[in-house]
């Protein structure tokens, strides 16, 4: 009896062999096919056909490092960069990845102004290689970029932690500018004193005027305007701002402080000039600057004026309150 249960039961499967082995055969086949279209699309320069094939061919084997790495190739040859991101991704998961190619792919992520995901790949990344300071480095551009500056703050710290031993080409003049500008951007002006004086000091050390005069302009303005916007210790951010625009006489951001410099010391003819130096620098309209205009404006008694530049930073900045208010006064 046992037998015969055993005869039946193999009889009832011995038809679905053949067909399953047909199956996979016609499968392997449907592949092939596939494989040689993208082939062809690919030598006719058709790189979106191709892609899209491999890419579902892919997607229906996620096994294949090989397969993984030419769609990445062909993503990256045709610059559709964040189109290879996540499939890069995905390609470190398979291969395991090394620290380097894990830094360049941040480093891609940061470049095509994939901010978000490049905070969360670079936190997880950083904790296969906690030693390393690249990653909270690299966390203080994307974090930066998306303005979430207490953050920002903590990884430049944190890579200071890092990089002060093992790595102390990165806390160069360029790093301490940015985490100066980081606390700047918190309204922690003290800290962020400090840091723009450390940053000064570093190009002085290291001669690097010569190199980047406008590297040195950019920072000795940054600090001569935090002052100046806040009506402080102008006697110390005039000489600093005036230095910067010899050094970069052609940027309309400097001239605009030089002139704002004037206006807090009541040089009215003078902020005059500098602010309409600034006007015809400036690539793209700037609210702040036509603001500046219109306030020195006014006080010259050149209310006219002083109202269309008014209505010029509002068309750029249509919420700010503080310019609606000083539009109704001129008007």
């Amino acid at each position: 009896m046992k037998a015969l249960v055993i005869a039946l039961l193999l009889l009832s499967l011995a038809p679905n062999l053949p067909a399953q082995e047909e199956g996979d055969k016609a499968k392997v086949e449907r592949l092939e096919k596939r494989m040689r279209l993208a082939d062809e699309l690919e030598a006719q320069g058709d790189v979106d056909g191709a892609v899209q094939i491999l890419g579902e061919i892919f997607d229906a084997n996620p096994e294949d490092p090989d397969l993984l790495e030419r769609i990445v190739v062909m993503l990256m040859r045709s610059e559709r960069f964040s189109e290879a991101v996540p499939r890069l991704r995905e390609l470190l998961k398979l291969k395991g990845g090394s620290e380097a190619e894990h830094l360049a792919l941040a480093r891609m992520m940061i470049e095509v102004k994939e901010n978000e995901t490049a905070v969360g790949f670079i936190k997880e990344a950083s904790g296969s290689f906690p030693d390393s300071a690249d990653f909270p480095f690299l966390l203080t551009f994307a974090l930066g970029q998306l303005e979430r500056w207490d953050e920002a703050v903590a990884e430049f710290e944190k890579t200071i932690a890092l990089a002060r031993e093992a790595k102390p080409e990165l806390l160069n003049e360029g790093f301490y500018f940015r985490y100066a500008a980081a606390h700047e951007r918190m309204k922690n002006f003290d800290e962020a004193e400090k840091l723009f004086r450390k940053t000064l000091d570093l190009i002085e050390s290291n001669d690097r005027e010569e190199e980047n005069p406008e590297f040195k302009a950019t920072a000795l303005n940054y600090l001569a305007y935090m002052w100046i916007e806040r009506g402080e210790k102008l006697d110390e951010a005039g000489p600093l701002a005036k230095e910067a625009a010899k050094l970069s006489p052609d940027s309309g951001a400097i001239a605009d402080t030089l002139g704002w410099y004037h206006f807090q010391k009541g040089e009215y003819p003078r902020a005059l000039v500098s602010l309409k130096k600034a006007e015809s620098l400036i690539e793209e309209p700037d609210a702040v600057i036509y603001d500046h205009l219109g306030q020195t404006l006014a006080k010259l008694n050149e209310k006219d004026f002083a109202a269309e530049y008014f209505r010029k930073a509002l068309e750029l900045d249509p919420k700010n309150e503080d310019l609606k208010a000083r539009l109704d006064e001129v008007e």
